[in-house]
């Protein structure tokens, strides 16, 4: 059984423009403005009345008729049941869009239930021909809506939000969330154009108690120029597969250098060494398991702050330590015996001292808890020169 009723005189496909505002003819709208106020009041009033009705032409590409009644539509059957569901669906979300204090998730999650539940109807709802000839039916509006309204909103913002989901970071923290919103703002003021121009195709009374005003310009979304420097001010979140590996190597970093005191007692400058060896090789293998970043990305990215922990932190340190230490390993005497102990001793202060900045760093582009001060090595190391590897000595 029918969900809409039939009133007297419905004929099928008499819907010219499903979207156009069932309004008196303008004319007598301009004759009753102009019967009282001053002069300004009247044009004020001639203005509230026009707005909406060149808010329409703009969204549709409508004609207007000054001389005539706008389109009165008379719904069939099949005709309600397509649309009275749609329009409840997007009273629904101009609600939920309406919430500024709300999570962009929950936004989106509106305009997909409103896309989803108009592609559902649509397809329940196959075109008939047309009772009167060249009359649009009202699936021609329920397209429009949807690739004109919902879908440019949901494919620019969908996958930007799920990446940054990805990051395991909260939306708070989404660099795009502001111009992100402004567009949802946009697509909720189209929302309330296509709101009341279901409500008055239906018929409805007293639509205007249950939506905003209509907008008096057409809403448009960031244009592509400037969304795209958005991003690049912003910094684009990494992908899954850049996370992954970023998070490997930053866990071999913060696990196998010392973050509080410099290794002491018998073998530990052996082992220091040899956990630093093992941290190049995790680096260059988490390097080789990630894409390249973008061009022009910047030093930022994931990929140059693990080049530069194996390149400019941890390298220069194995490259003159390693071959001297496993000179004297090979002489089997203790490390208490080593003559340049201390030495090796500070260069590796310098080199944990150079690499925190750069592993912290990396922290923050992951999302990963922050590592500890190391007070400990600021104090061993205060009359060194922190950032750099003290002069090469001769074995």
């Amino acid at each position: 059984m029918s969900r809409w009723p039939v009133q007297p005189g419905d004929k099928a496909g008499a819907m010219t423009n499903p979207i156009e505002p069932a309004r008196k003819p303008a004319s007598e709208r301009r004759l009753v403005m102009f019967a009282a106020g001053s002069v300004a009041a009247r044009i004020g009033a001639l203005r509230r009345g026009i707005a909406p009705i060149m808010a329409w032409a703009r969204l549709t590409g409508g004609s207007l008729r000054f001389n005539g009644s706008d389109a009165a539509v008379a719904l069939d059957p099949q005709s309600g049941e397509l649309l009275w569901p749609i329009l409840i669906e997007t009273i629904s979300a101009i609600g939920v869009l309406g919430a500024t204090e709300g999570l962009v998730e929950e936004a989106l999650g509106a305009l997909r239930a409103l896309t989803d539940r108009a592609g559902d109807e649509l397809a329940a709802s196959p075109p008939r021909r047309p009772a009167v000839p060249g009359a649009e039916p009202p699936q021609i509006f329920v397209l429009e809506f949807l690739h004109h309204d919902l879908k440019p909103c949901l494919g620019r913002w969908q996958p930007r939000l799920a990446r940054w989901r990805a990051t395991g970071r909260p939306e708070a923290d989404w660099p795009m969330r502001d111009p992100c919103r402004k567009d949802l703002a946009r697509t909720r003021e189209r929302l309330v154009e296509r709101a009341w121009q279901l409500g008055m195709a239906l018929g409805l009374p007293g639509i205007e108690r249950l939506l905003p005003e209509r907008p008096a310009v057409v809403p448009v979304l960031t244009v592509a120029e400037e969304l795209a420097g958005a991003e690049a001010a912003a910094g684009m979140p990494p992908d899954a597969a850049v996370l992954k590996a970023g998070w490997q190597i930053y866990v071999e970093a913060a696990t196998r250098i010392p973050m509080f005191e410099l290794p002491s007692g018998p073998g530990v400058l052996g082992e220091a060494i040899a956990a630093l060896d093992m941290l190049a090789d995790a680096t260059r293998a988490g390097l080789k398991a990630m894409p390249p970043a973008a061009p022009g990305a910047g030093t930022d990215t994931v990929q140059a702050l693990a080049l530069h922990l194996l390149n400019d932190g941890v390298q220069p340190f194995l490259l003159e330590w390693r071959p001297r230490y496993r000179r004297f390993a090979a002489s089997e005497r203790p490390e208490a015996k080593w003559g340049r102990a201390e030495a090796c001793r500070a260069a590796l202060a310098a080199t944990i001292a150079r690499c925190l900045p750069t592993i912290r760093a990396l922290g923050r582009k992951i999302g990963a808890p922050p590592l500890p001060e190391p007070k400990c090595l600021a104090d061993h190391a205060k009359d060194e020169a922190p950032l750099q590897l003290p002069p090469p000595v001769r074995p």
